[in-house]
């Protein structure tokens, strides 16, 4: 990862991130309770807006809503060039839904960093979805067009390696229309995604990057079955996250007609939708190594919700506890196995310990499906120190992978000198030593080694009593 974006990413969590200013940034009544952490929480960025005019090969043309870091949550202010270059998301919206529905959601991603543009086409009672998910493609093919151009005011501004698309309903099934045919698509993660005409369902059997796909437990609207068909035939990494008492319209800011609800709040709903989006992107977009346990690792991705992680890869640790003495090396093996269909080299990593962790080999050859690599992994620590480490299997090709703990526990050196190993070197330790004196090669009462208890010896275990 360049410096620069850890350099962004260090600046999304900083105490910029005060209670008031985040309350400040909140859509009005779409605040939810810090029970989800900072990643519902608005980011440092001020949100701005624009409406733009993308053009199709055809010469034709269409208007979009872009949202994005700037200097100021003025419309059409300046970008925030400390964002930059940034990722950007194309996101579809609803059967007939304003794009404006998704407010909350598009400025809590801008807030962080995103670039967020959402055509506002095909919004009518017969939308052509193959032209919808064409759309989402073109908005995208705009935002490289505007980073290209010296005269634009997103000139430079784009991180053209760091695409992703989303949507809600019609707008996910658009989604995964888009990300099957457009190798630029890094990522995916779809809102209560709906079938569509051409298949959702069967495009997502091309989607060769990892996705999320995420549904309203008691959605009325959108079975979640309907989601699940599109999750079940995606054979890269991929997720479905349900969220516990969600509905379908509990993903946009207002109620419309025909609205359906569930057994918790729109607010609450949102904040776990800002959640869930904000650490998939964060993850697979800009590599954030906290993001990537919660995302792949065995724990609920965000309370009130139920996730079922399918990372193509399987990984597992011969030992998950590790024991010794400061200063001497401890290890175990790390084995990881490419599920496929595609193959891809595993790249192992550490975060969050605190003892020294390296790996062997650093990088795997690539992995067909089906095989395995085994890495060994070595930890060390120069003081005593309790701790554990997570431990990431990283697939080279997509990002995704495996997260597991490591826990090390590295002691005090015992004092060669504590003779009877009560943990004090004191008179009783002295008795022994006297009698021992002489030759005594192999002795532990030889402290120094040199096969004879002697006034060397002697020296040595004054000089530790305690």
């Amino acid at each position: 990862m360049s410096r620069t974006r850890l350099d962004r990413e260090a600046a999304a969590r900083t105490p910029y991130l005060a209670a008031a200013l985040a309350l400040s940034s909140c859509a009005a009544g779409l605040c939810a309770s810090l029970a989800f952490a900072d990643n519902s929480q608005p980011g440092p960025f001020p949100v701005s807006q624009r409406t733009v005019t993308v053009s199709r090969p055809s010469g034709s043309t269409f208007s979009a809503q872009i949202r994005y870091p700037a200097t100021s949550s003025a419309a059409n202010a300046p970008f925030a060039s400390a964002a930059g270059p940034a990722p950007a998301i194309s996101f579809g919206h609803g059967f007939l839904s304003a794009v404006d529905l998704y407010d909350s959601t598009m400025d809590h991603l801008a807030s962080h960093g995103y670039i967020v543009i959402a055509t506002t086409s095909e919004g009518g009672l017969f939308p052509n979805h193959a032209n919808f998910a064409l759309d989402i493609r073109h908005c995208l093919t705009w935002l490289e067009q505007q980073d290209a151009a010296k005269s634009s005011w997103l000139a430079n501004a784009v991180d053209q390696n760091a695409f992703a698309v989303s949507g809600h309903s019609m707008g996910g099934g658009a989604a995964a229309l888009a990300a099957a045919a457009d190798a630029r698509v890094k990522c995916m993660a779809t809102l209560a995604a709906a079938e569509t005409n051409p298949s959702a369902a069967a495009a997502a059997g091309n989607v060769q990057r990892p996705a999320r796909f995420i549904v309203g437990s008691q959605d009325s609207i959108v079975a979640p079955s309907t989601t699940q068909n599109q999750y079940a035939a995606c054979d890269a990494p991929r997720q479905f996250v349900s969220i516990t008492g969600g509905s379908h319209c509990g993903f946009i800011d207002n109620a419309i007609i025909a609205c359906d609800s569930g057994s918790i709040s729109r607010a609450e709903q949102l904040a776990k939708t800002r959640a869930l989006l904000l650490e998939f992107f964060d993850t697979h977009l800009r590599g954030d190594a906290n993001d990537y346990a919660t995302v792949w690792g065995a724990g609920p991705a965000v309370a009130g919700t139920v996730a079922t992680r399918d990372a193509r890869t399987t990984a597992s640790l011969a030992s998950a506890s590790l024991k010794g003495e400061a200063g001497t090396e401890l290890a175990t093996t790390l084995t990881v196995t490419n599920i496929g269909p595609d193959a891809t080299a595993i790249k192992p990593r550490a975060a969050g310990a605190a003892f020294a962790v390296s790996f062997e080999p650093a990088e795997s050859a690539e992995l067909a499906a089906g095989a395995s690599a085994v890495f060994t992994v070595r930890v060390a620590s120069a003081a005593p120190t309790t701790g554990t480490a997570t431990i990431d299997a990283v697939r080279v090709r997509d990002g995704a992978g495996a997260a597991l703990a490591l826990g090390a526990t590295f002691t005090a050196a015992a004092n060669p000198a504590d003779l009877d190993g009560d943990g004090v070197v004191g008179a009783s330790d002295l008795t022994i030593l006297l009698a021992a004196w002489g030759v005594c090669d192999g002795c532990a009462t030889d402290i120094d080694g040199d096969g004879v208890v002697d006034g060397t010896d002697l020296t040595m275990l004054l000089a530790s009593w305690s």
